[in-house]
């Protein structure tokens, strides 16, 4: 080992003292303007080797939220982004869609791109996840709309020329699924390019009993039934676009997404009894066929920048189109031989723009902007055969609607404090069109302000916020449509145009200490819409049709994450509880709170291989007006990563115990309803990934339209 210093000294001569680890410690004399040869002798006591480990926190507050280093963590071989996404703390997987406890569904972006199809999620693979960051306190920059938003931002890493990866996903559960993507990129100099295409073929065979009681005329109406439903779909997903980089401060893109679905198919059969005063009317089969055919085309483009020194921009433009085909044909075997066949046709066109700006101000940050939108949406129901069911009626409708926004907020750091405050401004005009007529009394205009505001404190051994936002959440054009859908012979369900968009006041705080994570949520809704069953006109026929009521929500959710050598457990408890009642007729309470918990296990193996048992599930309580049961859930996942990490293997296993179910009552004068669904989700997984000459795209785009599509 050789060592070369250079001392300063103003003696011809210095005496110094020289000591190294491992080495015995020497007292000599150098001298000035010289070489000066010094040789160490090695301890005959020298330790041994030492080891020092650390244990890396992964999660840190940041933007509103918590933040998770995937890179760093096991979740880097997990799979896909949809796998990573399961395994944050207060995110959970409510079927195919994501849910952030205590705040609802959330929008996700990548890459600053809004992700407007689940199968995105799918074809990223956690080995491309540098960061993920789950915001339960959004700025006013979001959407009104959004309650919580999770943000993944994947790896960019540098190089240039042709790269590549391909992903191959099966499922065996009753049915077969299998999904594979193949995403291209191509980088040279400033120009970046890529394209992708997914092809995905999912099955699913559920299994699900009905139970509705119906009190009227002094007559009671039971109906029990069970049925068998099946379904497939076939789905094609092309995307393309490309990157430029004028230089480090400006930069510009565009891309274009196909996503279509020429092949949907639902195929029930049922088997229904009819009791009227507990005794048995008769007893019928059910066959209900749905045929879809749906398909979305989006061109996005655009710009970010540094302006100036103290101005930054962020420019996005989006045009999205779209149609959907809805066969439905029912029939029962019961004794007036009801045939019902239905078409709805669906067309929408979406033109919308987003201008981000950022200053620095007074040592802080201010963000300000506006956006727009103007959506045009065509909805024709067609009623072709309603023999047995005479009261459907075939009707069109026409909504338009014009929204402008402006924004602004401003944080500041204060030695360990940020303090942060903003506004929304929504200015919206819905015009709703009947069977080509205007209807004034559906036709509104909404302006609304929007504050929110945060407090957040960080230093070496805790972080927390406290935060504010105000929210809304308007209706579907779904639910505003003013035609009877039929399920069957006893259940109807229709649209509400009359129903008004929900305010949501939410107050949340977060905390993050040592291993410990904890967060606290407490909403109030006004003009909550619900959809909620009652009696049809003067029969023995149940209508569901959505209302709006005000409810009330407490949410408290804590995890522990230790780390014991190769394990690496997480536990998580939570409890939440509604403030709601309701009864046009006899008012009830709906209140009881429900307990959800989980312990995630991850094993670190040699060989590169990576274990993972987890284990989730919820109480018996009340969520909004519907009484859930008790579910259970098990699964397991096995994950070998070979050739550096360019391949990685997955099998995994859902549900293997099978005890997943939804089981629910809701309990509303004159009607009870009970619905006891299983899912389908025990299933075997097996996935491989494969990445060549690793670069990704340098899109830095993201969607001026997220809640108008999220609508239609």
């Amino acid at each position: 080992m050789e060592g070369n210093f250079t001392l300063t000294s103003k003696k011809q001569k210095e005496a110094v003292h020289i000591s190294y680890l491992g080495y015995l410690s020497k007292d000599t004399v150098i001298v000035r303007n010289g070489v000066n040869q010094i040789t160490l002798v090695q301890d005959a006591k020298m330790l041994g080797e030492v080891v020092v480990k650390g244990v890396r926190n992964h999660f840190k507050m940041e933007n509103g939220g918590i933040a998770m280093d995937v890179a760093s963590s096991p979740l880097k071989n997990i799979g896909t982004a949809n796998d990573v996404l399961e395994k944050l703390p207060f995110v959970v997987k409510d079927g195919d869609a994501f849910t952030v406890l205590g705040k609802g569904k959330p929008l996700i972006y990548i890459n600053n791109r809004l992700v407007r199809d689940e199968n995105e999620l799918q074809r990223l693979g956690s080995g491309n996840i540098k960061k993920v960051t789950v915001i339960t306190n959004p700025g006013p920059e979001y959407d009104a709309t959004v309650s919580a938003v999770i943000r993944i931002e994947a790896v960019r890493p540098s190089g240039e020329g042709f790269s590549g990866e391909i992903f191959g996903w099966m499922s065996v559960a009753r049915r077969f699924s299998a999904d594979e993507s193949i995403d291209l990129n191509y980088r040279k100099n400033k120009l970046d390019v890529f394209a992708n295409y997914g092809y995905s073929d999912n099955q699913k065979k559920m299994k699900n009993t009905f139970g509705n009681t119906l009190i009227a005329d002094h007559e009671t109406t039971d109906v029990y039934s069970k049925d068998k439903e099946r379904h497939h779909t076939r789905e094609h997903y092309v995307e393309t676009g490309f990157n430029y980089e004028f230089n480090e401060h400006h930069s510009a893109g565009a891309k274009y997404t196909y996503d279509g679905t020429p092949y949907a198919k639902l195929d029930m059969e049922m088997q229904s009894q009819v009791h009227l005063d507990n005794t048995l009317s008769e007893e019928f089969p059910t066959t209900a066929l749905m045929d879809i055919d749906r398909t979305s085309h989006l061109l996005n483009a655009y710009y970010v920048g540094n302006l100036s020194n103290w101005l930054k921009a962020q420019l996005d433009f989006d045009y999205s189109k779209g149609n959907s085909n809805t066969q439905q044909d029912s029939w029962s075997g019961r004794a007036t031989d009801e045939k019902v066949n239905t078409q709805s046709l669906q067309d929408y066109h979406l033109y919308a723009g987003k201008l981000t700006l950022i200053t620095p101000l007074w040592k802080g940050e201010l963000k300000y902007g506006t956006e727009f939108s103007h959506t045009t949406n065509e909805q024709n129901y067609i009623v072709i055969d309603n023999e047995g069911a005479e009261t459907l009626t075939s009707n069109t409708n026409l909504s338009k609607q014009k929204m402008f926004a402006a924004f602004l907020a401003y944080s500041k750091t204060i030695g360990r404090w940020t303090l942060g405050a903003g506004l929304r401004f929504e200015d919206t005009g819905f015009d709703y069109f009947e069977n080509g007529d205007k209807i004034d009394v559906q036709s509104r205009t909404y302006t609304d302000f929007f504050p929110n505001a945060s407090v957040s404190y960080r230093d070496e051994k805790i972080q927390m916020m406290l935060g504010y936002r105000s929210t809304i959440r308007r209706p579907s054009y779904y639910q505003l449509r003013n035609s009877i859908q039929y399920d069957n012979s006893y259940t109807y369900e229709a649209g509400n145009p009359y129903l008004q968009p929900t305010r949501i006041d939410d107050i949340t705080y977060s905390l993050l200490w040592g291993k410990m994570k904890f967060m606290a949520a407490y909403k109030i809704y006004n003009n909550l819409s619900l959809l909620l069953p009652g009696q049809y006109e003067d029969t023995n026929i149940t209508m569901l049709r959505p209302e709006n009521l005000d409810e009330r929500n407490l949410s408290v959710f804590g995890y522990y994450s230790p780390h014991w050598g190769s394990w690496e457990p997480v536990a998580g408890i939570g409890v939440e509880k509604d403030y709601v009642s309701y009864g046009e007729i006899v008012k009830q309470k709906y209140q009881k709170p429900y307990l959800s918990y989980s312990l995630q296990n991850t094993f670190r193996l040699p060989a590169g291989f990576t274990a993972m048992i987890d284990l989730r599930g919820n109480s018996k309580g009340h969520s909004d007006l519907t009484y859930t049961y008790n579910s259970f859930r098990m699964d397991m996942r096995v994950t070998k990563t070979i050739m550096d990490g360019k391949l990685v293997l997955n099998m995994r296993g859902t549900d293997i115990l099978g005890t997943e179910k939804r089981k629910g009552v809701m309990d509303i004068y004159p009607v009870t309803s009970m619905i006891d669904k299983d899912m389908d989700t025990r299933s075997f997984q097996f996935s491989v990934r494969y990445k060549f000459n690793a670069t990704r795209s340098k899109y830095k785009g993201e969607s001026a339209s997220s809640e108008e599509r999220q609508r239609m």
